[in-house]
């Protein structure tokens, strides 16, 4: 305990200065709770659940996006391959046709030349595909 004369001679006169020590203790310990508990972020996901159990679920509708593969030895629309650019014209042209309002991803192999995407991007460009995505693999150093 703290007393109030400096020599300490009596020790039946004990300090009214409260020993604080544990407080703080407490005190940094609900601290650091805080701190790490008003980090937490919390996402929530709308839905709609059925308003009965016999209530038919509906399944996702299905993307409407197009896989245009630019590969070292060829190219691949949503996984079938293609040996040469007119197989890949003709066949990407009558996918357009049946997929409505596609959205078309464009990812290349790093083997694969400039050339050939820059003849990929001409021909949907000339068939008035005004955008692509263009997958990209960031770069690890």
């Amino acid at each position: 305990m703290i007393t109030l004369d400096g020599n300490g001679s009596d020790e039946s006169e004990i300090s009214s200065i409260p020993d604080l020590t544990s407080l703080l203790d407490i005190l940094f310990i609900l601290l650091v709770f805080f701190i790490l508990s008003a980090g937490a972020s919390y996402r929530s996901l709308d839905l709609t659940l059925p308003k009965n159990v016999s209530e038919e679920t509906t399944l996702p509708t299905p993307q409407k996006h197009i896989m245009l593969e630019i590969r070292a030895e060829g190219y691949a629309i949503d996984g079938r391959k293609f040996s040469t650019l007119q197989q890949l014209k003709s066949d990407l042209l009558q996918t357009l046709r049946t997929k409505p309002d596609p959205k078309l991803v464009v990812a290349g192999d790093k083997s694969a030349s400039i050339e050939r995407l820059l003849n990929v991007l001409t021909f949907l460009q000339s068939k008035g595909i005004k955008a692509a995505n263009i997958l990209m693999q960031q770069e690890t150093k």
